[in-house]
């Protein structure tokens, strides 16, 4: 009897999750679809990436994460800065006072019981994790292996780059879906490199 009823109960949970999950939808800003320059809109992305976090928040059934203070942006997007210069990823750095995450959280004067953080490396033209070929070094010119042209990054294509790489990783995966976290702060920097160029990006959570 027990059996029967906990796969009643399980077959009701499932089918109330797939429904809430087709419900979610990516609640972009407006001007998402603009390129990504050298010199990054920190609001604009931020907002972008926290959308992109909330479509996967919805569709496990948690609650929508809220922006963190401006302090916080400012502190990530240094961070960004110092990897991008740098050349590591790293979530610790060299700065004095913003060395380390905890650091950065009290920089930016917010007090939390729990903290947690994604970095990442994503290149500025989207041929991360796929055959390519340089039509043109200089003009910064890629293709497909198809022939199809790859367009630099938009605000909107970043993110979801970005977030997507971070869930096919069981440690960031928990970050993005940590149902005591109650914030989340994104920013990103440009670096130079191989392929005209990498943004490096950081992802503070707080709660």
């Amino acid at each position: 009897m027990k059996t029967h009823l906990m796969g009643v109960v399980v077959g009701v949970a499932i089918a109330i999750a797939a429904t809430t999950a087709s419900a979610c939808t990516r609640n972009a800003p407006a001007g998402t679809g603009q390129p990504v320059p050298s010199r990054v809109d920190q609001q604009l992305l931020d907002a972008a990436v926290r959308a992109e976090v909330n479509y996967h928040r919805c569709r496990s059934g948690l609650r929508p994460l809220g922006p963190a203070n401006t302090a916080l942006v400012r502190i990530a997007a240094a961070h960004s800065t110092w990897m991008a210069r740098s050349g590591k990823l790293s979530h610790r750095s060299n700065v004095s006072g913003t060395a380390r995450l905890s650091d950065r959280i009290r920089a930016a004067n917010i007090r939390a019981r729990t903290g947690a953080e994604n970095i990442g490396m994503v290149h500025r033209y989207r041929i991360d994790g796929q055959r390519f070929r340089i039509v043109d070094r200089a003009s910064c010119k890629f293709a497909s292996q198809d022939g199809d042209t790859l367009h630099a990054h938009n605000y909107a294509s970043l993110a979801r780059h970005a977030v997507s790489l971070w869930m096919n990783s069981s440690g960031h995966r928990k970050n993005i879906l940590n149902p005591n976290v109650t914030m989340v702060s994104t920013a990103a920097a440009y670096g130079d490199g191989q392929y005209c160029g990498r943004f490096w990006l950081t992802q503070n959570f707080v709660g």
